[in-house]
């Protein structure tokens, strides 16, 4: 999936992150499809096999109890970012990652604490792997840059080695550790450590060592991407026994010898194990085709997706050698039968029921994808629909119980930005697509790269698409408003296109004409949305940031004509925003505006912004530092702001980096959603029956219900 700037800020932020748990019952329940993301460590308890952690590429953390069936994230003060290295298990703690900064949990996974408080031992260096021995006195902690050790569970440390650690395996009271150097053994716990001599296939470093021991014996296996070493006698000697499987992670169950797991992680696809201890590897995961023996996922037989097996993404149960998890960059599968057959566990398959027109899926809380929208049919509000970064648009004809992707026909679907109703005709539906996803974040402000995408119809209620009309160039189009005032076959529509500016149709979208004059600074027309006011017609279009390395060197801001488009002036001007984003206004006042910012380097402009004229002067209503008093330290990046539908003095201000924002006196002050669990929040939805249920979507952790003030 995405390796994304606010993904390195949401980094930043756990590392400072407040302590305390969540402790009361979760006011916010999730929703999606499920999956579809980059999932990492798979990991199952050596005690309780029904208890298990995954984690996320978008910092979502996650922890079933019932066998992978259901899954809860953890709320980001708890855990965050732990896809680096896998929780280590201890007799009486678990010990895992967030950030760079150790957690330790007591009570079985259900909350988590800081091992060590302030600055790690490690300082700035990234925690790789994590080894308990010793009855939990032993920590042994791999960084990209060496090896520490404590005595004492974690109360004091030493740092054993320099290097960057691959990998860590503790077979009865010694830890194996593979690092740059090579391979070494720490006796007692890491008490002592002395080098081992591994001769590798292909001359190459090993990357994975793990082992066991039976009672008898204590057998090491060391992998790379040559195939895998065995060694009978606890490494005093080594030979080659797989050397065509190219794996580059191996597993071993523990209290056994005979059995093991191994993978090509990223890029590799394949996963093998041995029954015989090594003598013969057996391929086992098949994802399709004659003897295919995996129960695909939607991401497989919907938008067939190839795959990949993450980093880190093959875990094993170590009391049960038959048991192994594979997760990817979209898909999460378990076998319980030594690798015969591998089922998903990403979300619970349902099937078509009655005339659907798709496979229906239900959440089982993995939700790992990014949202831009969460909407209500205005004609039916049991149809519901989500529009996604990467998987394009689901729907769903019960109220959010299941969903059924839906993309058919639209040649963009990557990203559906927004999706809008025609205001007369039921079942119809424009979306603004494209094949570029997660403007206006970081990785996704720079020059556009040749990706397309444009203006979807649908006239079934979303269940197929078709491009709608003609003269559009084919860019990222990243909004879409309707004249109310208008309908049927002169309904006038309007676009944003990313380095193509604002696009306006007159005829119901069938052909389409540009109407940029004066719209965006000279080097920068980066479009992001566009809005009709309810009451005067008038246009208003943000222009967000273009990044040119880490250089902003082109304001945004945003326009506003009051002929159709014919003419735009920059009603921003004087703020100089380097990094705009979204925008609303009072629906009774065009002159009230709200606008939202991101900080950019050497830029400290993070907020919101706020003008009662027109835009003649304006307020910074909320900054970085307020916003970090109670969203965690970190440079923010305020992503959309949006008006409550009862009450236009209640503004909410969604953040990319840290989560969401109410006040309910137009700006003055401001308010927390602290109960919701994940800090990267776009729009928001209410729910048609109830205006005091809020739907929060999110960029990364699906969509939350729940409470409409914190």
């Amino acid at each position: 999936m995405r390796t994304t700037y606010i993904s390195a800020l949401l980094w930043v932020i756990c590392l400072a992150s407040v302590a305390s748990a969540q402790q009361s019952a979760p006011k916010y329940q999730v929703m999606g499809i499920g999956g579809a993301g980059g999932m990492f460590v798979p990991s199952i308890s050596p005690t309780d096999p029904k208890l298990m952690f995954i984690a996320c590429d978008m910092s979502g953390t996650y922890r079933s109890t019932d066998g992978g069936q259901t899954w809860a994230m953890y709320h980001w003060k708890q855990l965050s970012s732990s896809l680096r290295c896998r929780p280590a298990f201890g007799k009486d703690a678990i010990y895992w990652t967030s950030g760079n900064q150790m957690k330790v949990s007591r009570d079985g996974g259900a909350t988590w604490e800081p091992l060590v408080a302030g600055e790690q031992p490690w300082k700035t260096e990234e925690p790789v792997r994590i080894a308990v021995a010793d009855g939990d006195k032993a920590l042994i902690v791999g960084t990209s840059g060496g090896l520490y050790v404590s005595g004492d569970a974690g109360k004091t440390w030493k740092k054993a080695a320099d290097g960057a650690v691959r990998d860590l395996a503790v077979v009865d009271a010694d830890v194996y550790s593979l690092s740059a150097n090579g391979l070494s053994v720490g006796r007692n716990g890491g008490k002592t450590w002395e080098a081992i001599n591994v001769t590798m296939p292909g001359g190459q470093p090993g990357f994975s060592v793990s082992g066991a021991n039976d009672g008898n014996q204590t057998v090491l296996y060391v992998a790379n991407k040559s195939g895998i070493t065995q060694s009978k006698d606890g490494g005093k000697t080594w030979q080659v026994v797989d050397n065509k499987s190219k794996c580059n992670v191996v597993l071993v169950p523990q209290k056994q010898t005979q059995v093991a797991w191994a993978a090509q992680e990223a890029p590799g696809q394949d996963v093998f194990i041995t029954k015989d201890g090594g003598k013969t590897w057996t391929s086992c995961f098949r994802m399709e085709g004659q003897g295919g023996n995996v129960e695909r996922s939607w991401v497989q037989t919907q938008l067939k997706w190839g795959y990949n097996i993450s980093p880190l993404g093959l875990g094993i149960d170590p009391s049960n050698p038959q048991v192994a998890m594979i997760s990817t960059q979209g898909d999460f599968y378990i076998t319980r039968d030594s690798g015969k057959s591998w089922q998903q566990l990403m979300n619970k398959p349902i099937g078509k029921q009655g005339n659907d027109p798709g496979f229906r899926y239900q959440c089982n809380g993995l939700e790992v994808t990014s949202c831009w929208q969460t909407l209500f049919d205005p004609n039916d509000d049991q149809k519901m629909y989500i529009a996604y970064t990467d998987i394009g648009f689901s729907r769903s004809v019960d109220r959010g119980q299941t969903w059924i992707s839906a993309t058919e026909g639209c040649p963009w679907g990557n990203t559906y930005y927004q999706v809008v109703f025609d205001p007369t005709i039921k079942g119809k539906l424009y979306a603004a697509c494209s094949s570029r996803h997660d403007i206006p974040h970081w990785t996704h402000i720079d020059a556009n790269r040749n990706q397309q995408g444009g203006v979807c119809v649908s006239d079934n209620y979303g269940q197929s698409w078709k491009v709608l009309g003609t003269g559009l160039p084919k860019l990222p189009c990243t909004s879409i408003a309707l004249d109310p005032k208008t309908s049927g076959a002169g309904l006038t529509m309007y676009v944003t296109l990313y380095e193509g500016g604002v696009y306006k149709s007159t005829d119901g979208g069938q052909t389409w004409q540009n109407k940029s004059n004066g719209l965006g600074n000279k080097g920068n027309n980066h479009a992001f949305m566009v809005k009709v006011h309810p009451k005067t017609g008038n246009l208003f279009c943000s222009i967000t940031a273009f990044r040119n390395n880490a250089t902003f060197a082109v304001p945004g801001g945003i326009w506003k004509s009051t002929d159709g488009g014919e003419n735009w002036t920059d009603i921003s001007k004087s703020l100089d925003l380097r990094w705009p984003t979204g925008f609303a206004f009072d629906p009774n006042d065009e002159n009230i505006i709200y606008l939202a910012a991101a900080t950019a380097p050497q830029f400290d402009q993070g907020g919101m912004y706020k003008t009662t004229d027109g835009g003649k002067t304006w307020k910074q209503a909320i900054n970085d530092a307020a916003i970090a008093k109670s969203g965690g330290t970190g440079y923010s990046q305020e992503m959309f702001v949006t008006l409550h539908p009862d009450h236009p003095d209640w503004v909410y201000l969604s953040s990319g980096s840290h989560g969401l924002w109410l006040s309910q006196d137009s700006g003055a002050t401001w308010k927390h959603f602290d109960a919701i669990p994940f800090t990267s929040i776009t729009r928001l939805a209410w729910d048609p029956k109830d205006h005091e249920i809020m739907y929060v979507t999110t960029f990364g952790g699906g969509v939350w219900k729940g409470p409409a003030v914190p």
